[in-house]
């Protein structure tokens, strides 16, 4: 008989700060574009880089086969423990920014959360694999009503 396939999820919540900002071009197109977010003030022209900041809300589902010894496809606990360790470590209480890879070196990588997702999911990908698990979906919410799901790279 076949094993049965079962979801698995857990949230976390981490705050951090960020701006939407394209370097290519000039601060009328980014406050058009990104308007608040850009990092400019309208009312302020010297006003540069300014971060806002989010209270993020990340579902992670993991699924796999139920383990018969275990019952388990995916300890919670253990699953806590990756998703602290790859995600809440690298952006909690940060300026994401200016102090998280990729975006820290790659300017016109922006920060939002379709691109935070794709990033996640590559940081999370390998641990979950290690514990005999898939990743399957991954929701991040920027604010109580927005939010982007990824079910990573060979999603259809």
């Amino acid at each position: 008989m076949p094993k049965p396939l079962v979801e698995v999820t857990k949230e976390i919540t981490f705050e951090a700060a960020h701006y939407l900002h394209n370097p290519k071009w000039d601060r009328v197109k980014n406050l058009q574009i990104f308007n608040k977010c850009s990092g400019f003030r309208k009312d302020d022209p010297k006003a540069l880089y300014y971060p806002h900041g989010h209270s993020y809300r990340l579902r992670v589902m993991v699924k796999g086969p139920v383990h018969p010894e275990t019952g388990f496809v995916m300890d919670f606990k253990v699953l806590k423990s990756v998703i602290e360790k790859e995600v809440s470590d690298r952006l909690d209480h940060r300026f994401i920014n200016k102090e998280v890879e990729p975006f820290k070196s790659d300017p016109l990588f922006q920060t939002t959360v379709e691109n935070l997702l794709v990033m996640i999911w590559k940081w999370l990908d390998p641990a979950i694999k290690r514990e005999k698990a898939s990743l399957y979906e991954l929701t991040l919410w920027e604010t109580s009503s927005s939010f982007a799901s990824y079910r990573g790279p060979k999603a259809k």
